[in-house]
């Protein structure tokens, strides 16, 4: 090719291009165009975020631009903006410490009207100083976090009325372990070391008779025993030493139930530091008498062991309930309420002892009490009406203190497993009916259950002294004067005109008699320990254990060689065996009972002479 200046070069063509280059340099083009998006579009919304933050604490920023300060980009701004978060952050911090330690008292667990029947007795406790977190709460944030969380589910049980009625007591698998809360304050060495703290028990006590008769019971508790073997010692140790109230956490001894608050206990285990063990089984889960393996079986396989502990018998001892009976005792002996008053023990127990479905009920039928002495007593109503008037205000107290109809709590709702005489307590084990089991079989031995186990035997004697009196007017014997439990005094009377008159650890001489089971009626007079003082150890089933079965009218030559005749004739409607196992029969048959279809012992040796 040639051009006006003279000849040129020929022009090269472009190389042809390669259409996988061109559609790779397409795909990268569109990828870095989409990261490129991305990244704009999160840059959007952080600043959405951040416009979002900036309006939240605009009216933050609002209220310290009204406060006079230097620059905060100063060095004195920075320092005062550090200064007020330190502050606010320090205040937040001492709040929310303060809202937990709160949450852990009785004033923020009785806020909830739920919570009243346990904030009334806790008030009576001797742990009322005492936190609940301390009792309740698992040590630790584990413990805490479970607490808050079953706090936040009975909150919202309140708030949406779902609440049982009464509220049921904690379960032991639901408390800290005795080591975190028991054991804080209270050591099992200073409670067992050189025998324990021993412990004598004096108080008044009331008859239900017309009079109010009253006795005094003495008891000697003695909380190690007197000469207790130490802990961990051998089995044969251990049964030479006298048993005392803490004897059951010296050893291991299990106990095995069906019931998540024991009171209801059909197998027991001992464990002794020589590795020998005993087991007693509770005579009302025996098929065989001879073969319990299956019934220590089917317990242990269908029932929780738990090891006894402090709880398994201070089961109340944050949230004590008293009795009817132990209240109206206090009040008679206090001089609150005035015995010259017929039947006002029997009375008084049995209207606070009653289930009313509300205060205004409970406080209509306690007014009865006018109506009542009017009618039957109109003289004694005449002369003592200032009396009848303040035993019906004093036992009005009362009950607001041991009932909540709103609630449904009576006295009788939460038992007590500590002692014997308002609940079963010590007799879920000391019932004279567990049976210790060898080789598979029961035998003789029961777990001990005689008066002197853990305590001597109660002495009940006549008080001399008198009680404050009935009226002003009244002339008052030397040393003698009113008082109120309320202020915390104590009754300005003796306990006792005589020590003498209580000879602790004697049993009583009729008690002794080895026929005192037939005898017994020579001196009572009727079917019932109240009013008498077989009632400071015995309750009404102990008669009805007999009576109710007819064995009552069975004369002791027929009990002893046609018992079982005789008790058919006494109207017994009962097989033996409801009542009886073999090893009573063991107790005289000295050679064994025969099985069905085997031949006694005796026709045995006639036929082989």
């Amino acid at each position: 090719m040639r051009s006006r200046n003279g000849p040129t070069e020929p022009t090269a063509e472009p190389p042809a291009e390669d259409p996988t280059e061109s559609t790779e340099a397409t795909e990268e083009t569109a990828e870095s165009a989409e990261e490129t998006a991305q990244a704009s579009g999160k840059k959007k919304v952080r600043r959405v975020h951040f416009r979002r933050t900036r309006a939240l604490f605009r009216p933050l920023g609002w209220v310290l631009n009204k406060i006079p300060h230097p620059p905060l980009r100063s060095k004195r701004g920075i320092f005062i903006l550090v200064v007020l978060i330190g502050g606010f952050g320090m205040a937040a911090g001492i709040g929310t410490m303060t809202a937990i330690h709160f949450s852990e008292t009785a004033g923020f667990c009785g806020m909830c009207h739920t919570m009243d029947p346990e904030l009334k007795a806790y008030e009576m406790s001797a742990h009322k100083e005492v936190l609940c977190a301390e009792c309740h709460v698992e040590p630790g944030l584990g413990g805490f976090v479970k607490a808050k969380a079953n706090g936040t589910k009975q909150l919202l049980g309140i708030i949406t009325g779902e609440y049982p009625m009464p509220i049921p007591p904690p379960t032991q698998s639901h408390l800290p372990k005795v080591q975190d809360s028991c054991m804080k304050c209270h050591e099992i060495d200073k409670l067992t070391k050189n025998g324990g703290p021993v412990r004598l028990i004096l108080r008044p006590r009331y008859r239900l008779d017309k009079d109010n008769t009253r006795d005094m019971v003495a008891v000697l508790l003695r909380p190690a025993g007197i000469g207790q073997s130490v802990p961990g010692s051998t089995e044969a140790a251990v049964e030479s030493a006298v048993r005392g109230v803490h004897w059951h956490v010296e050893q291991e001894v299990t106990y095995t139930s069906d019931d998540e608050h024991a009171r209801k206990i059909p197998l027991v285990d001992i464990k002794f530091a020589d590795g020998t063990s005993k087991q007693y089984i509770s005579g009302a889960e025996v098929g065989v008498s001879t073969d319990v393996k299956p019934d220590v079986d089917r317990i242990k396989k269908s029932q929780t062991t738990r090891t006894m502990d402090c709880i398994s018998c201070h089961n109340r001892v944050g949230h004590p309930v008293p009795s009817a009976e132990k209240s109206v005792d206090e009040a008679l002996a206090a001089g609150k309420i005035s015995p010259v008053l017929p039947f006002i023990k029997r009375d008084g127990v049995a209207l606070l002892k009653a289930d009313y479905p509300t205060l205004d009920a409970a406080d209509k039928a306690i007014t009865g009490l006018r109506i009542k002495y009017a009618a039957k007593y109109p003289l004694v109503m005449q002369k003592n009406e200032v009396q009848v008037d303040g035993a019906i205000d004093e036992l009005k107290v009362l009950y607001r203190l041991i009932a909540t109809p709103p609630m449904k709590v009576q006295a009788k709702t939460y038992p007590d497993n500590l002692g014997h005489q308002e609940s079963l307590g010590c007799f879920r084990c000391h019932d004279d009916a567990h049976y210790r089991v060898v080789k598979g079989k029961i035998t003789t031995e029961k777990i001990p259950s005689a008066c002197a186990t853990c305590h001597t035997f109660p002495q009940i004697g006549k008080n001399g002294s008198k009680p404050a009196p009935a009226t002003e007017t009244e002339a008052l014997p030397p040393g003698y004067k009113p008082v109120s439990l309320a202020t915390g005094a104590k009754p300005a009377f003796p306990l006792v005109a005589n020590p003498a008159d209580l000879p602790l650890g004697n049993r009583p001489a009729d008690h002794k008699d080895k026929l005192y089971v037939f005898s017994h009626k020579l001196s009572v007079s009727k079917l019932t320990p109240a009013g008498t003082t077989c009632a400071g150890c015995h309750t009404k089933n102990n008669c009805e254990n007999c009576h109710n079965s007819g064995a009552v009218k069975v004369k002791h030559v027929e009990m002893l060689y046609k018992h079982a005749y005789a008790i058919r004739a006494a109207n017994g409607t009962q097989a033996c065996a409801y009542c009886h196992q073999p090893v009573f029969c063991e107790k005289c048959h000295k050679d064994g009972v025969p099985q069905p279809g085997t031949q006694p012992q005796a026709i045995k040796l006639r036929q082989a002479s």
